[in-house]
């Protein structure tokens, strides 16, 4: 039988997405699914998980459940941000919903990269450190620790958006946010409300908001790539 791919076998979401962005942007996504997670499954009869019985004659675990799952949430996460994407101007709302769910998207990848290269380490159903056994937050505080913090600007831009005051913005012919990087240069709204000086800010320390999400895009998506590529294929 011919090995399964995701754009002929994956869930009808899966194979929505292959053509949009996972094929041309994130291929890397469908080799590992090819690889590691179709032998969880009960395909060709069905797509879903094998019982407990059945992964233990093939030589699985939970563990390996517990990657394939963090695996998908991932692209969840993911095509929403691309379905944003896709809005010619993305407002306040908009922009901040792409950041929370390309970090979210980055919390689930930090963890499944820790439980995958430190298989037996982390228990597969717990969120937290219970009785001394450790869970999915602490495999992904893991992971940061160990890889210097990857991709925390873009967090950081998440929690100013989220968890502190409202970045400003400027109605144009498009929405203009802070750049990546620069935003608390902008905690003062009057920097942008009492003149025009923003004008001359305009792709630089200003962006638009497609161009801010699409540069959280790139970071993101390169980051997997590298680190699947590294960690999760060979």
């Amino acid at each position: 039988m011919a090995p399964y791919t995701l754009q002929d076998d994956g869930d009808g979401f899966e194979q929505h997405y292959w053509l949009l962005f996972i094929s041309p942007e994130f291929p890397e996504y469908g080799q590992f699914w090819a690889k590691h997670v179709t032998p969880l499954t009960n395909r060709p009869v069905d797509i879903h998980f094998k019982d407990d019985p059945a992964l233990i004659a093939d030589g699985y675990t939970a563990e390996d459940i517990c990657i394939a799952q963090l695996h998908y949430s991932i692209l969840r996460h993911l095509a929403r941000v691309y379905e944003i994407k896709q809005q010619p101007h993305p407002d306040l709302d908009l922009l901040t919903e792409v950041f929370v769910r390309l970090t979210g998207a980055q919390d689930v990848a930090f963890e499944m990269l820790e439980r995958y290269t430190n298989r037996g380490t982390y228990d597969p159903w717990l969120s937290t450190k219970q009785g001394g056994i450790l869970g999915s937050r602490e495999a992904r505080q893991e992971w940061q620790k160990n890889n210097n913090y990857p991709l925390q600007d873009i967090r950081n831009y998440r929690n100013h958006l989220v968890h502190g005051r409202m970045l400003p913005s400027v109605i144009a012919e498009t929405y203009y946010f802070p750049s990546i990087g620069q935003e608390q240069q902008y905690f003062d709204w009057r920097v942008i409300t009492a003149s025009n000086a923003w004008q001359a800010e305009v792709g630089k320390t200003l962006q638009s908001s497609s161009n801010v999400a699409q540069s959280a895009w790139d970071a993101t998506i390169g980051y997997f790539r590298t680190e699947w590529s590294n960690h999760l294929l060979p």
